[in-house]
């Protein structure tokens, strides 16, 4: 069996058990969802009135994809309210989206007009295989990030048959479910080192300025077997450390120091757990690096689908707008 069969088995797997979780942890953690959520909008009614002058970017936990059929998913909610209160509705000209389960040997955009939904699990309700995104590319998007790269002279490859993951079709089908705002999918390279997608994401820096939304997909605490097991769950606080090294890193940091202490996490004792692969972290590292070094961190979600599985997500907030 191959890695990608034994890739899609696990995250179907997975996916089963964290929707059959979603309504009693939902219900556990609304209050203290309502909270965290108000606080944060309170604190970030300034960022959403800057968005005529620049998008920041953002490093979204995507979740299951069949969240998209739970209403009571914090998620989902989180999702749906996206662009409202940290956008003020304003919609970019197109996103270029940086997702966990799109890997290659070489950075690789999606060229492809009017891309398919790509159903990459398993297992799930018959309807989420009925389910479309007719959102298209745009080739103005397409011509600028290979303007970016040649100009970096970092290789770019091109794919015209590539369509959207799940990591891409579903939190869009839920920020923008019109799909009137275009779409462009830019690969993650399968070596997963973070310095390197650290400095894309400075030389896509210009994209924010000039009307597109860069945002990454993947999972802050992203660890499938440890959901299963339940040795993980004895003392769970490898993943919470995680979770609280990576927002102090990004909320009480800046500049250098960020940059610093984030391509350093393979050294903290507890990422392997929280990250026994690093595909799902490895697009925090393009949303960072996309933003200034005097950016502001806000963690924008906060919630736990387990005490193993963590789904936040981080805005980089530009001061000078």
């Amino acid at each position: 069996m191959n890695r990608n069969k034994i890739i899609v088995i696990a995250i179907s797997l997975f996916f089963i058990y964290y929707f059959f979780l979603s309504t009693s942890i939902n219900k556990n953690n609304n209050n203290n969802f309502k909270n965290f959520n108000n606080n944060n909008h309170n604190n970030l009614t300034t960022h959403s009135k800057q968005m005529s002058k620049l998008f920041n970017s953002i490093f979204i936990s995507h979740g299951a994809p069949n969240l998209i059929l739970d209403h009571t998913d914090k998620t989902r909610e989180f999702l749906k309210t996206l662009s409202k209160n940290y956008y003020n509705s304003v919609k970019p000209k197109a996103v270029l989206l940086i997702s966990a389960h799109w890997e290659e040997k070489d950075f690789t955009i999606q060229t492809k007009p009017e891309p398919d939904v790509i159903y990459d699990f398993g297992g799930f309700e018959p309807e989420m295989y009925r389910m479309k995104y007719p959102a298209k590319t745009s080739p103005e998007l397409i011509e600028r990030v290979s303007e970016l790269f040649a100009k970096a002279k970092i290789p770019l490859a091109k794919d015209n048959k590539r369509g959207y993951d799940h990591g891409a079709w579903m939190p869009m089908k839920l920020v923008y479910p019109d799909a009137d705002v275009p779409i462009v999918q830019l690969s993650i390279k399968e070596n997963l080192n973070a310095a390197q997608h650290f400095h894309i994401g400075t030389i896509l820096r210009p994209l924010r300025e000039e009307g597109y939304l860069v945002l990454a997909s993947g999972g802050s605490v992203h660890n499938l077997r440890a959901i299963f097991d339940p040795k993980y769950h004895l003392d769970p606080s490898w993943a919470s450390n995680f979770e609280k090294w990576l927002q102090n890193t990004i909320c009480e940091k800046s500049g250098k120091e960020r940059e610093n202490e984030l391509l350093k996490y393979e050294s903290l004792p507890y990422y392997k757990l929280a990250h026994p692969r690093s595909e799902h972290l490895i697009p925090v590292f393009v949303a960072a690096g996309c933003a200034s070094p005097d950016s502001k961190g806000v963690k924008v979600h906060d919630f736990w689908k387990s005490p193993v599985f963590s789904v936040s997500s981080y805005l980089f907030s530009e001061p000078q707008n």
